[in-house]
């Protein structure tokens, strides 16, 4: 969330100005996007403001439903029935200056859930990567004893190339050259496994001597 963008929905231009000076005169001010209750799209925003509102309850009801933070600025003393996922400021001497405090927090709220998120998404396909990766280092002595087994009967069978028709020697060599290739590929998974087991002891031991220090 490098720039946010905050939307602005009021009925009164003076609560949209006020909000904008607002933030133009302490800096770092975010993206604003300014609408009545009447139009609609309100759809690409990161958090919305609402005050001076004909119909507050139908705007706040609405602005709801996009799942995004809403902050609502009122002027009437509990007319509005409090929402869940509205925050309610009221509009008392220094709301603006409230306002940006609390928007800010929200904002940067939102930004360390949206990174935890992409964290734990991340965990997740490593995850997934790790149990493939253990699964195939499990059954690798398997797959090699099946592969020295192809490969054995393959060199058995070429033994008596002379014998064999040319379209069964063609397709005994492809088997064969198909299972060598497999072959190469298992050993660089034995080095894979080396190599890992290597970078988890230099770990421990870097551990070891940190928790030492």
């Amino acid at each position: 969330m490098e720039q946010p963008t905050v939307l602005i929905v009021s009925d009164e231009s003076e609560f949209s100005e006020t909000v904008r000076a607002n933030w133009q005169a302490a800096g770092r001010a975010p993206s604003f996007v300014v609408k009545t209750s009447g139009e609609g799209g309100h759809d690409h925003f990161d958090l919305a403001i609402a005050g001076g509102l004909r119909e507050p309850a139908a705007v706040l009801e609405a602005l709801r439903g996009t799942g995004k933070p809403v902050i609502h600025v009122s002027r009437l003393n509990g007319g509005i029935p409090k929402l869940a996922g509205v925050v309610s400021l009221p509009e008392s001497p220094g709301w603006t200056e409230l306002l940006a405090i609390v928007v800010r927090e929200v904002l940067d709220r939102e930004r360390v859930a949206a990174e935890l998120s992409r964290a734990m998404e991340a965990n997740s396909q490593l995850q997934q990567q790790a149990a493939l990766g253990k699964y195939m280092i499990e059954t690798r002595h398997n797959l090699n004893n099946a592969l020295t087994s192809i490969l054995g009967n393959c060199d058995l069978i070429l033994l008596d190339e002379e014998q064999l028709p040319g379209t069964v020697k063609s397709q005994v060599e492809t088997i064969r050259n198909m299972g060598m290739r497999l072959n190469e590929i298992m050993q660089r998974f034995s080095s894979l496994q080396k190599e890992m087991q290597l970078m988890e002891q230099q770990s421990r031991k870097t551990k070891s001597a940190v928790a030492g220090a």
